[in-house]
Parts: C-alpha cells; structure tokens; sequence
C-alpha cells in the first residue's frame, strides 16, 4: 500500500539496541506516548508489517534516531554515522548512564510516605558508591522494609544512575512460603531482558542452565534486583538454626551463592523479617530498619486528620516507637471508631495497652517462629523494664537458670536478635525490647501466674545482689536503682517481706531528698507511698 513503511532486519537491530540503551520495552507506553502511537501500531513495527509513513518516523524519532530513513526497508545503512554503528556493533551508547531504567511493572505502591532521607541516603550510597555487592535490610514486620526500598526504586528511576534495568521479586505467596526457584528465574529472565526471554522459550532449560543465562545478563549490563521477604525462605522453631535457609529451599540457596559469589556489575537487595545468616558477609552490608523519627511519626498521624494537639501526636509516636504499621492501624481505629470520634487524647486516656488486635497480628506472624527456649526467654526477660535501667547478660541469665550461659548467648540471644526480637542499644549499654514486643510477652508471660511471679522473683534477686556504693556515699536516687528496681519486683511477685526490707533499708536516706527529688528520679509510686507512710 502507498505511503506504508516498514523495518529492515538491520534496522530492528538499531532500534534494538537504542531502546535498550533507554531501558525501554518493545512496547514501552512512554514510547507510544512520545510517538503519539498506539500499541498496536508499535507492535506491527516490531512485526516488520508496513505502518503510516508518519508513526514511522515518529517512532524512530521517539528513540532519538533522526535519520529514520536507515531504519526503513530498502535503504543502506550508512557506517559512518556514529550512532547507528555503535548500536550495529553492538556497543553501548556513551550517555547511557545518562537513561533511566523502566521500573518494575509488579513494583508495590507507596502511600502515606514520610521522610526517611537518612535512610535512602545510606542505601543509595552503599548501591552506587561502594564495592558491596548485596544490602539485606531487616525489621519487624510492618516497620516499613517494603515500603522504603519500593521509594528508594522509584527516586533511582528519576536520577542518572548505572542502572538499565530493574526486577522486584516478591517471595511472598498466599501459602506463606516462596514460590518455585524455576518460576522466580523465569520471572527475573523475563524482566530483565525487557520481554525477549519468555517462558516458553526458557521451558527446555533447566534451573542451572537458566541461573547462567540471569548471571549473563547480570555481567552484561548493570541491573538492580530485589527480592523481597526473603525470610519465607528460612527455617523457624529452633534456635541454632535462625536466620538459616530451609532445607527444602535448597534450589534458592544455591542461586543466591551464584549470585553474590560471581563477579557481576549489579546489585541485589533483600528484606527480610530475618537476618540472613548464609549471605556472604564480605560483599554484604546488612542494615537494621527501625522506627520513624518523632517528626516523621507526627507527619504520618497529621495525615489521618486527628483531632490531637502536637504533644499528644508526639506521645503517641513514643508509646510505638515510631513503628509505621502500628502508628496507621492505631490512627484509623482512632478515626473511625465511634467512641473516639477522630480524638487522640480520648485514646491514650482510655487505654494503658499498645496491642490492639490488629498490630498484636503482625507479632504473632515473627513469635510463631519462635522455638520454646526463645519464646520461653522472651517473656520472661519482659518484666524488666529497661526504659528505668540497662538489661545486661548478667540480667537475662538470672532468667534462664536452665540452660548454660553459652547456649543463652549463641543460640537463644541471638536466635531473638537475628528475629530483630531482641537488639542491643550501645548507646544505652543495655539489651532492648521494643515496646510492643514486650507487652506481647508480658500477655504470654501473665497467661500462667507461677511463672509471672518466678520471673519477677528472678529480677528481684538479680537486681539486690548487684554492688552499690558505700550507703556514706549515696548523694542521689541514681545511686540506689537497683534497689528501686528490686522493690518493684519484689512488689510484683508477692514477697511484700523483701519490698518491706527494702523500704527499711532506704528509709534513713531517703529522708535527705525531697518528694521533687523523689518524682525526677522515677521512683516507683509504690515505693514513694510507702516512704510517705513511714512519716519522713
């Protein structure tokens, strides 16, 4: 038909090869956009079947190909123009790392996004200006792991970075367990070669076979892979094996070893829930996601439109500790349930418990891998009340006389800390909980009395034989804590014998502060009443 166009094979070529330089798809909806073309349109293209003479022209020009007239079927491609010979020798275009890469089509959403500038600076930094090869972020669950490197995709799809091309791989499945290996391979050949390698045309290799081509691909141009979730593929219910690949997923171990132990120009990223024990520590930096800022916490409650005076948001940001999920789930319960009516004050009045049913959920997910000793140790150490004084070693044995100190520090304490359940705050030089872990202990620990009044009973006598001053040089409450604390527990489990002891043995010294002195330093109102009564 007149004015009709079509490609040559040697012109399919170049514009093969130029919109891979773009990091587009053969049917990429901005360069039907750009060439005011339907998708059709850009297919029959593809297809070598004659087109209006304008959308030719009009797709070469969308690829930033000028002189189209080489591309069209019957003309000779003229090796002098430095463009099209680079595209036909196959060598990649100088600006490339000017492009941007097509983001992920499965690439989860982004809502109510705060400021975590920190933390995308850092994962930028470690991707682009350094040799580590693999970042695993860790975190509870809904503390926002997705949701941060979903963001970090979407600003590197905006800004000049080595990348061409990126695949977001969920490893998360209705079942709770990672898909097949085969088909997660499938998945990533099929993305990252922009549509050319299909399932169809893979069916007949097997899963080696397909892990060399991913690695060509891998070594051929620079590509970001994440895998997401990646705890699914972990074992539970023991401690020595925490953070360690099932046994059944020995196909996903194998390629993640092929992956960050073969020299490539990409870069991976996983989240987890877990820490990753397997992943090789020279060329990976893990990094612990932890709660909002207090200014990004009140952002994303402003976002629900509650009624609350800046204070108030800021004490329910400090009562979760910043977590996102917690702080959402708790700010629409706020705002739709009629007895709060939008009213964040009415909330913290009305409730002294942080685990409302929904976020009790998310905890329950991680405590269900939990072994017996983990779980045993978890609620146990819950009393302590590390907010008011440091949680040592020394503190969480007293809890567990069962087991030896070794099989307390390299199975279980770290089992909890590689389930991000337990973590250690230098700052402070103490072991911590965060709050909604703890309270979830403290449920399992209250579910059987005997054992709430043995694990006070324990930080009782753990904290009255820590060494104190000579009582001639006690000058503050600071200086008296332990025994503070061990009237707090001694109260708890019973044994108002030992709180009345305790009370004694302050009483002469207490005398000298005043109740001031008394309220700063945190002392427990039982025992302030009790100093009271004895008529200081």
């Amino acid at each position: 038909m007149a004015g009709l166009l079509r490609a040559s094979e040697e012109g399919l070529k170049i514009i093969d090869m130029v919109r891979r330089n773009l990091g587009w798809n053969k049917t990429e909806d901005t360069w039907c956009v750009a060439a005011l073309v339907s998708t059709a349109t850009l297919k029959r293209f593809w297809a070598k079947i004659g087109i209006r003479r304008e959308n030719f022209i009009n797709i070469c020009k969308a690829v930033e190909i000028e002189n189209w007239e080489y591309i069209a079927e019957g003309y000779k491609i003229q090796k002098t123009e430095p463009l099209l010979a680079a595209a036909i020798a196959d060598i990649p275009l100088d600006n490339q790392t000017d492009r941007t890469f097509p983001l992920p089509e499965n690439l989860p959403p982004v809502r109510n996004w705060v400021q975590r500038t920190k933390e995308i600076d850092i994962l930028k930094t470690t991707i682009i200006n350094s040799d580590i090869t693999t970042i695993s972020i860790v975190g509870l669950p809904g503390i926002g792991k997705t949701t941060l490197v979903s963001q970090l995709i979407r600003q590197l799809h905006t800004e000049k970075t080595p990348f061409t091309s990126a695949a977001w791989q969920s490893l998360e499945s209705a079942t709770g367990k990672a898909p097949p290996c085969d088909r997660t391979i499938d998945s990533l050949l099929f993305t990252l070669s922009n549509g050319d390698i299909t399932t169809a045309t893979n069916a007949q290799n097997d899963c080696g076979k397909k892990t060399e081509n991913l690695l060509k691909i891998l070594r051929d141009k620079p590509c970001l892979l994440v895998f997401d979730r990646a705890d699914t593929l972990l074992q539970a219910g023991e401690a020595k094996t925490a953070g360690y690949f099932a046994g059944d997923r020995a196909e996903y171990t194998w390629l993640f070893k092929q992956l960050l132990e073969t020299e490539h120009q990409s870069k991976i990223i996983f989240t987890s829930r877990e820490s990753l024990a397997e992943l090789p520590p020279t060329v990976t930096r893990e990094i612990q996601l932890n709660g909002l800022e207090p200014d990004s916490a009140i952002s994303l409650l402003q976002s629900f439109n509650l009624t609350a005076n800046p204070e108030e948001l800021a004490k329910m940001g400090d009562r979760y500790s910043g977590h996102p999920k917690a702080l959402q789930l708790v700010a629409a319960l706020i705002r739709d349930d009629t007895e709060f009516q939008g009213n964040v004050g009415m909330f913290l009045h009305q409730r002294d418990w942080l685990l409302v049913r929904d976020i009790e959920r998310l905890i329950d997910e991680i405590l269900a891998r939990l072994g017996d000793g983990e779980q045993t140790c978890l609620s146990r150490i819950s009393v302590y009340q590390t907010s008011d004084y440091p949680l040592s070693f020394a503190g969480i044995s007293a809890q567990m006389p069962e087991v030896s100190k070794y099989e307390l520090k390299e199975n279980i304490i770290l089992a909890l800390k590689r389930l991000q359940l337990l973590y250690y705050d230098r700052h402070l030089k103490s072991y911590q909980l965060h709050p909604l872990v703890r309270e979830k202990g403290e449920h399992l620990l209250s579910q059987n009395p005997e054992d709430f009044r043995t694990a006070h009973d324990r930080a009782y006598n753990y904290y009255i034989s820590i060494p104190l001053k000579p009582k001639s040089a006690w000058q503050n409450i600071e200086d008296i804590q332990p025994l503070i604390r061990a009237h707090y527990h001694a109260r708890q489990a019973g044994n108002l014998d030992a709180a009345n002891a305790i009370i004694s043995e302050v009483c002469e010294y207490l005398r000298q502060w005043n109740c001031a002195d008394l309220v700063c330093g945190n002392i427990e109102l039982p025992l302030l009443t009790e100093v009271k009564n004895i008529n200081l």
